[in-house]
C-alpha cells in the first residue's frame, strides 16, 4: 500500500514538472513573451507618463481617449431611464473624419460603452426591433465634422434612424488603417 502512494507522488510530481515545463517553453516563444510582457509595459508606460495624477479618471481618460470623453458626457447629459442609441461605427468615419488628427477618427467602441456607462442609461444598438428604435432619447450625431449628443425628439427621430440605417451597422474597424480603408473606399 505504501508502495502504491509513493509510485503515485512520484508519477504526479513527474507530471506537475513536465507541464510546468511545457508551460514555460510556450511562454518563453518570442510572439508569447511579447504579449505576455505587452499588458505590463503598457501599465508601466502609461504610470510613468501620469505621475502622480493616479485616479481613476485620469487613468481612463489616458487609456481611452475620446471614448472616455463621450460616455463621461452622457452620463452627465441622461438619465437612467434614457435610452441611447449607438450610431453605426460606418456613420461616425464617413462623416467625422479629422484629417490631421492623431488617428482622424472618432468612433466608440460598443463594448467600451457597455464597460463606462453599466446601467447608467439603457443602450440600444441599430439592430434592435423598431419598436425599441423609437424609445431611443439620444444618440450621437455629427454636424460639421464634429460630434455632439443629439436629444431625439419625435420630430428628428425618423430621420436620425433612416440616415443610420444608410450604414451597415456591425462593427469592422479595430484599428485606425480599417477605417481609412473604409474611408477613401467609396467617397
Amino acid at each position: 500500500m505504501v508502495n502504491f502512494f509513493s509510485r503515485f507522488w512520484v508519477k504526479q510530481s513527474v507530471y506537475l514538472i513536465a507541464s510546468g515545463l511545457v508551460v514555460l517553453f510556450i511562454l518563453l516563444l518570442p510572439k508569447n513573451s511579447a504579449w505576455l510582457s505587452g499588458p505590463i509595459q503598457i501599465f508601466y508606460n502609461q504610470r510613468q507618463k501620469l505621475g502622480q495624477k493616479t485616479d481613476r479618471q485620469s487613468r481612463e481618460r489616458a487609456g481611452y481617449g475620446n471614448a472616455y470623453t463621450y460616455t463621461m458626457l452622457i452620463k452627465q447629459q441622461c438619465k437612467p431611464t434614457d435610452y441611447f442609441l449607438i450610431p453605426p461605427q460606418r456613420y461616425l468615419i464617413r462623416n467625422a473624419y479629422r484629417q490631421g488628427a492623431a488617428d482622424g477618427f472618432v468612433w466608440i467602441y460598443p463594448s467600451v460603452l457597455y464597460y463606462h456607462l453599466g446601467k447608467a442609461v439603457h443602450l440600444l444598438e441599430l439592430t434592435g426591433p423598431d419598436t425599441l428604435l423609437q424609445r431611443a432619447t439620444h444618440t450621437l450625431w455629427v454636424q460639421n465634422k464634429r460630434v455632439t449628443l443629439l436629444a431625439l425628439t419625435t420630430q428628428n427621430r425618423p430621420s436620425v434612424l433612416t440616415e443610420f440605417r444608410k450604414y451597415d451597422p456591425r462593427f469592422f474597424a479595430y484599428i485606425p488603417s480599417q477605417a481609412r480603408k473604409y474611408y477613401y473606399s467609396r467617397k
